[in-house]
């Protein structure tokens, strides 16, 4: 009996080790997945966030470090189409992409993310 409640230990404990290499390799996967979608990921302004949000959205993002809020102002490459929807998507994609394009960095109250090139 002592041999069998052994048995059921040490498996125990080999089934607790498998479950962490398989999470770190799920987890290793997933990050790389990430890595490898964020030339393929966008995150562009919210169509149902309104003009009031989105002015506040592109004022805090301005803000942030590896935020270059240059390319939106006139004379910069994409100041036209000279919208604040279109403003907030560069603002938006640009801190989303400063962060890996991880989706919270693209916050759902004003962004969302994208598959197709906007």
């Amino acid at each position: 009996m002592r041999t069998m409640a052994k048995a059921n230990v040490a498996l125990g404990f080999f089934c607790f080790l498998l479950s962490i290499v398989c999470t770190s390799s799920r987890h290793t996967t997933t990050w790389t997945g990430e890595k490898r979608m964020l030339a393929r990921t966008w995150c562009v302004a919210n169509p149902i966030a309104g003009d009031d949000k989105l002015n506040i959205a592109i004022d805090y993002y301005c803000r942030q470090p590896r935020v270059d809020c240059s390319l939106i102002k006139p004379g910069g490459p994409c100041f036209q189409p000279n919208s604040v929807r279109e403003h907030a998507s560069v603002v938006l994609n640009l801190y989303y992409k400063s962060h890996n394009g991880i989706s919270p960095y693209c916050p759902p109250e004003v962004g969302v993310i994208r598959i197709v090139d906007p």
